[in-house]
């Protein structure tokens, strides 16, 4: 996760007519060109000659580099060195001059990469005590500066993290007695940086992603992060399959996820595309999983299939293909095919895992058939058909009770007919591979039942919370707009549609970790060759 990696990521300068240069050369490694950021960056330490700053920036784009290869260490002493050399020419300017704000940030700046990279390779205690270090630096240079938004957004960093991780951060303080942080005015910094720094701008909002998915419970917020991020810099596939993931995995629009992995494709087809073959492989499996989730099972299988032809060099995404080509193939009823590609499912210690739990605990053949009627009903529902959903629904039910989807079909299609006293299923949490938006789906219904029975405080508070959350389907967005404003009527013109409008915005939201495969695993080192 680079939040984690990059808690304590150095960040602070006082701004130099330079600084634009050096933005532009780290614009080359956000658009993923990072061997030309590093010539760029080199090149601009000569014309630059005492600037501490462009030394930093190589070592920032190294570590770049290095965390999209996890799995080796290879690098990893290049970067030490890289960001020790950062570290000697602020030192030697401070040795000059201890007042020097632009040799602070520098020397802060290559600490805190080192305490990044400790922190990647989970080396807490050596992590700590270089945080302090560049949080002593970064409060020397704010002093001097205290409105800048390099320097503010490296400060946020230490103030958010250490306060929202409250154990880690109790860790942290018992090895180097690091301060307290604050999250608000953490999370204020990282903000404005993500809108005024100038050399950390990138960096900032990709922490915002970070923490609004996994900290602050805000996945929309976490797209447009990231929808930032893929606009802005089209060249670096590492963008769209994080998008792709998150629309996912954490908003269950599989529809919307699965379009950004199909525009990678398309694009590969009819252009020269910027995507390496790794980054092709990764936005198929992407697609695969996404129509998977949308319960289209041929149709993620066909997406899979050209992986296994494809896979004599890349064993691992065949691997995890063979894996959900497995569950497609369970979904269809087919349990001795599905076994074949689980058994097949070998070439990692996680994927055997994965296959083993697979062929130990087999899909029943009562919630093969539930879920093949679900199915049926979503695709109805998705037409308008909101009675034949309902039916199908019934269906998929009657073969498998645990269809809480199937259940919210059934009670919206009988609130709608009038039966305020249908069944709704409260659901405050999805679970397995449910969707999320049925958190958002059962209060909406909820919120139609307590209106039918008169209970308009109850029906506001409930649709207050499905206004507030946008869980990308719009047609509960929308709903819950219209019950601010009036009451819901079974028989009146503002019953909802029984079919989201299938938009950008409106695929169907997941919970993290939901999907039967996380491809968020997988090694970004594939975006680039």
């Amino acid at each position: 996760m680079i939040a984690a990696a990059a808690l304590l990521l150095a960040a602070g300068v006082v701004a130099s007519p330079s600084d634009r240069e050096y933005r532009a050369a780290l614009d080359l490694l956000y658009d993923g060109r990072a061997d030309a950021a590093r010539v760029r960056l080199r090149e601009l330490e000569g014309t630059h000659p005492g600037d501490p700053v462009p030394v930093y920036l190589q070592a920032l784009v190294l570590a770049w580099i290095v965390e999209q290869q996890p799995e080796t260490t290879a690098r990893d002493r290049e970067l030490e060195e890289a960001s020790d050399r950062a570290f000697l020419v602020a030192d030697a300017r401070l040795r000059a001059d201890p007042g020097d704000a632009r040799a602070l940030f520098a020397r802060g700046a290559a600490r805190g990469l080192r305490s990044r990279q400790h922190l990647f390779r989970a080396q807490r205690g050596d992590a700590a005590r270089t945080a302090a270090q560049m949080r002593e630096d970064l409060r020397a240079a704010r002093d001097r500066d205290p409105e800048d938004a390099d320097v503010l957004f490296g400060l946020g960093l230490y103030d958010y993290y250490v306060d929202v991780l409250p154990r880690f951060a109790r860790l942290l303080r018992f090895l180097s007695r690091l301060p307290a942080g604050d999250r608000a005015r953490g999370l204020a910094a990282i903000e404005e940086a993500a809108r005024s720094s100038m050399l950390h701008g990138v960096e900032a909002r990709v922490q915002l992603y970070e923490i609004h998915a996994f900290y602050e419970d805000d996945p929309e917020a976490a797209a447009a992060d990231m929808e930032e991020l893929a606009r802005r810099y089209p060249g670096w596939p590492l963008w769209r399959l994080k998008l792709a993931e998150h629309l996912r995995d954490r908003l269950g629009a599989y529809a919307e996820s699965g379009a950004v992995a199909r525009r990678m494709l398309d694009a590969s087809e009819t252009v020269r595309s910027e995507a390496g073959p790794g980054a092709l492989a990764l936005a198929r499996l992407s697609l695969g999983e996404s129509l998977l989730l949308d319960l289209r099972p041929e149709e993620a299988r066909q997406a899979l299939l050209p992986l296994l032809d494809a896979g004599a060099g890349r064993p691992a995404l065949a691997a995890r293909a063979r894996l959900l080509i497995g569950r497609s193939l369970e979904l269809e009823g087919e349990s001795d095919g599905a076994a074949a590609h689980y058994r097949a499912a070998s070439a990692d210690r996680e994927s055997r895992k994965r296959a083993q739990s697979a062929l130990a605990r087999p899909l029943s053949a009562a919630e093969v058939e539930g879920r093949q009627r679900l199915a049926l009903a979503r695709r109805a529902r998705e037409a308008g058909r909101g009675d034949l959903a309902a039916a199908r629904a019934r269906e998929a039910l009657s073969a498998w009770p645990a269809a809480r989807e199937a259940a919210l079909i059934v009670a919206e299609q009988a609130l709608r007919e009038g039966g305020e006293e249908a069944h709704v299923p409260s659901i405050d949490e999805a679970r397995g591979d449910e969707p999320p938006w049925l958190v958002a789906w059962s209060r909406l219904l909820r919120a139609r039942q307590a209106d039918a029975r008169g209970q308009r405080a109850l029906a506001l508070d409930l649709y207050k919370k499905v206004y507030e959350h946008d869980s990308r389907r719009t047609d509960l967005r929308d709903g819950a707009a219209e019950g601010l404003r009036s009451p819901f009527h079974p028989d009146g013109p503002r019953a909802v549609p029984s079919a989201p409008a299938r938009d950008k915005r409106t695929s169907i939201p997941t919970a993290p970790g939901a999907g039967f495969l996380d491809v968020s695993r997988f090694s970004t080192a594939a975006c680039t060759g």
